[in-house]
């Protein structure tokens, strides 16, 4: 008996049973012969190897927690950050970048690379202090992931007065 209407459920007869079963089939067919590009033998190996490459890739970084993440994003973003040449075209600009965001006063400039300042200045972030870095942090992750944003900062980087710091304020908000 039915809970709610205490009547007993209508018995389904074996020929409607019989018909909903070669429904069933029918769809089923129509539905393996739309996907003859895939074999159907290998979709349990493939998601198989799906699983184990997803398992191996997440237990390695599940192990670590970063006791500094904004140092880390710094490390990670300002490689990327330095090398639009529209924001960045020469040295002097990506050493005043260092100086003036970061604090991070780099000598003889003009006597190194590009890929030399930059990993100086990768190496330097390490040392920060994570609670000044938290705000501009915030702002570079805003600035580095809109195309708009970046040609902003470029135009006004060529500007009189111009400020890293307070440009990236500005953006941010």
């Amino acid at each position: 008996m039915s809970e709610k209407s205490g009547k007993r459920p209508k018995a389904i007869s074996d020929e409607t049973r019989v018909k909903r079963a070669i429904d069933l089939i029918e769809e089923i067919s129509w539905l393996l012969d739309s996907k003859r590009s895939i074999s159907f033998r290998e979709i349990p190996e493939l998601l198989r190897d799906s699983l184990r490459a997803k398992e191996s890739l997440s237990g390695s970084t599940t192990k670590y927690a970063s006791p500094n993440p904004n140092i880390h994003y710094l490390i990670g973003i300002l490689p990327r950050l330095f090398q639009d040449r529209k924001l960045f075209p020469k040295n002097e600009d990506i050493a005043g970048f260092a100086d003036d965001v970061l604090g991070i006063k780099i000598p003889r400039v003009e006597k190194r690379s590009k890929y030399e300042l930059i990993g100086m200045i990768v190496c330097e972030s390490d040392r920060l202090d994570d609670k000044q870095l938290e705000e501009m942090v915030s702002s570079l992750a805003l600035i580095t992931g809109n195309a708009d944003k970046i040609r902003q900062v470029a135009k006004e980087r060529d500007s009189i007065g111009f400020s890293w710091n307070e440009t990236i304020r500005n953006l941010a908000r």
